[in-house]
């Protein structure tokens, strides 16, 4: 759902980062979080969701991919069960509306691999 979000959110120009947080009894709140620039919205957010009661985070942001083929627009989404020790990485590709081709979503979601813990690091 966030990267799905983000994505759709990228169609209108950079995503400002938000968090997805989702209760045990799966109700979603989504918060945005607009610092001034991308660098510190990103570490608001991060701040936010290391402090969140939710069962289930996911936090997402504008940046880059690079794979072999080449430097791309994507959301990034990274996304953590409580249960679970390690948060997981995920991008969309997208060219931005200012691009020969306009806006559109760039093939599938991809993984981005395992990432530090969004959850304090005081959780169990």
């Amino acid at each position: 759902m966030a990267l799905d979000h983000g994505a759709a959110s990228a169609e209108n120009g950079p995503v400002i980062p938000f968090t997805v947080e989702e209760d045990s009894e799966g109700k979603r709140s989504v918060t945005r979080f607009d610092a001034g620039t991308l660098e510190a919205s990103v570490a608001t957010a991060h701040d936010h969701a290391g402090e969140s009661e939710a069962a289930r985070i996911a936090l997402c942001f504008d940046g880059f991919v690079t794979l072999d083929d080449g430097r791309f627009d994507a959301v990034w989404v990274i996304a953590q069960d409580r249960s679970e020790e390690q948060a997981l990485t995920f991008y969309q590709r997208y060219s931005t509306a200012h691009s020969a081709q306009g806006y559109t979503v760039i093939g599938n979601a991809g993984y981005g691999g395992e990432n530090d813990p969004i959850f304090g690091t005081d959780e169990a």
